[in-house]
């Protein structure tokens, strides 16, 4: 017999090879949105896996991003097994999200019509009223690999062949549907009932609700700029063959990883290149530039490089720091728990802000304010800033995107830079690299590189990042002018060297922090990775691993 201990401190005695659902379905009463996954010994685990030592146990609702993640990997299962009953046809391949939404991209000759999808979606809600099953089942690395024969691509082989000979890998079943997700699934169709399909481009949308209301279904809301920036990463990747983790790590095996990285720094010259073109070609009336993005999407370094591009076209690019503009920390708004919401917009003095920006741009001189964060008072230190006839202001801060920042500005005046990590790289068709976990990685290598913070530190506050990035920037992604993606397709192998490390130190008793780590660990195992020395000093990789040749404002 097994000892488990509970959320609560009690002591479960249960029978080798136990999974986690019977004791959830027990317990569920004490929690406000259904269990869609357990955590054993911090690490997260699928609800139906079987377990074989003593250990804690925990829970993880559906009403949190991780919750979230399983409940949306559900879905996909879901219309991967519709479409395989309905039209065996079909062939689609995962691309990303859209609030909350996923694309999913049909490559197959006959494509979906809308007919079609409304009859695959009536299909997914018969599974869900009809509590259909989804069951795990564990087999030998070789013995997997035949079960999933209809979903095994290239892609999925080479990784599989990361893993060794004797290695354990879980199976799903839905309906005679077979399935291999990295992730946990829920334990069958009933626990996924909000959903909707709807055509999209060249596919289908799955839209699911937002994370903290599983119950409430939001519209759709269509972010086309943003899916094209996504769709142009996705072919790109594809026409020089590195969109997945398996061609990656075959370009690193074969010794081309130099030229990898090569030509990924060399279409981010190109991108902003044309950006600058674009400023030039609207000099006489564009004056402002602002640059906005989500944590570690590499703003820093994308407002230096553009402004050296901007340089190049004979513009004087002059960069304002937006937190100058802080109000001094007594006058700060503070939060429903009595601490002080620096990340607010009104934070922010905008009516200083704004004065300034029509002063400048009327040709005056202002005398610029410096924040002494030491001291949480605005200061004035003698600097001074006066445009010129081929002056543009460059402003890069978190609330960049929303007009409020700069309402008395016309928008003829100013452009608005969009800049995140788009990733386009997955495991396969149907197991992709978040975007956030990209940026999670970026952030957890900074801060330690140039903060003195070690992983626990930075994944503890992560959901607050989060939470941040929702409120005040993602709302307003729709209204920026360009969108400049900052991924780079070779940026996992070069984060492994110094994440591994850092994610390997944090220990279990730091709770959900714990499992994400272990979570993110287990994505890098798949990687190759590759030394950093072929990277150039001017890369946006160098903001987070070190080695930037950027040091001060341009």
């Amino acid at each position: 017999m097994l000892a488990w201990k509970l959320p609560n401190g009690q002591l479960r005695q249960v029978e080798e090879g136990s999974c986690l659902l019977p004791l959830a379905l027990s317990i569920q009463d004490k929690f406000k949105s259904p269990i869609v996954e357990g955590v054993f010994n911090g690490e997260a685990v699928d609800l139906q896996k079987p377990l074989y030592t003593d250990g804690t146990v925990d829970f993880i609702e559906v009403n949190t991003a991780e919750g979230m993640r399983t409940y949306t990997r559900t879905l996909l299962f879901m219309l991967l097994a519709a479409c395989y009953k309905l039209y065996p046809d079909v062939d689609l391949e995962v691309r990303n999200t859209l609030g909350s939404a996923l694309y999913c991209l049909d490559k197959s000759s006959i494509k979906l019509t809308p007919e079609n999808i409304k009859a695959i979606e009536a299909y997914m809600k018969q599974m869900a009223a009809a509590k259909e099953l989804i069951t795990l089942k564990r087999f030998a690395k070789s013995e997997a690999m035949g079960k999933t024969s209809r979903l095994r691509t290239p892609d999925s082989e080479a990784l599989l062949d990361e893993l060794p000979d004797d290695a354990t890998l879980t199976v799903y079943y839905l309906q005679d549907m077979p399935g291999y997700f990295f992730g946990a699934m829920c334990p069958n169709a009933g626990y996924v009932p909000n959903f909707e399909l709807l055509p999209y481009d060249d596919g289908v949308i799955i839209n699911y609700p937002d994370t903290g209301d599983w119950t409430q279904l939001p519209p759709f809301v269509d972010q086309p700029r943003l899916n094209d920036a996504y769709q142009e990463a996705e072919e790109w990747s594809a026409m020089i063959q590195c969109n997945t983790i398996g061609k990656l790590n075959n370009i690193i095996s074969l010794g081309y990883a130099d030229k990898i990285i090569q030509v990924a720094e060399a279409l981010h010259e190109k991108k902003l290149a044309g950006i600058a073109d674009m400023i030039a070609a609207r000099k006489n009336e564009l004056k402002l530039i602002l640059i906005a993005g989500p944590s570690s999407s590499g703003k820093t370094s994308t407002a230096q490089r553009l402004s050296i591009q901007m340089a190049v076209n004979g513009l004087r690019p002059m960069p304002i720091s937006m937190d100058d503009y802080y109000l001094n920390r007594v006058d700060t708004p503070r939060k429903a728990d009595g601490s002080y919401d620096f990340e607010c917009l009104e934070a922010i003095d905008l009516e200083l802000f704004n004065e300034h920006l029509q002063k400048l741009l009327a040709g005056e001189k202002i005398k610029l304010p410096k924040y002494n964060f030491r001291t949480g008072c605005r200061e004035y230190r003698g600097n001074e800033l006066q445009m010129t006839d081929n002056s543009v202001l460059v402003v890069e801060g978190i609330h960049g995107l929303n007009e409020k920042l700069t309402a008395s500005i016309p928008a003829a005046n100013k452009m608005k830079l969009y800049v995140s990590a788009l990733t386009p790289m997955s495991f396969d068709a149907y197991n992709r690299i978040h975007t956030t976990d990209v940026r999670l990685l970026r952030r957890i290598v900074r801060d330690s590189q140039f903060r003195s913070h070690d992983a626990e530190a930075t994944l503890a506050l992560w959901k607050d990042v989060r939470e941040g990035e929702e409120k005040y920037i993602f709302p307003f992604q729709c209204s920026a002018d360009v969108i400049f993606n900052t991924t780079l397709i070779y940026e996992l192998a070069v984060l492994k060297k110094y994440a591994v490390p850092l994610l390997e130190a944090v220990q279990p008793k730091s709770g959900r922090a714990y499992m994400t780590a272990r979570r993110l660990l287990n994505m890098l195992y798949y990687v190759k990775q590759i030394d950093d020395n072929a990277m150039p000093n001017n890369s946006i990789l160098r903001e987070f691993v070190g080695g930037s040749i950027f040091k001060d404002a341009f």
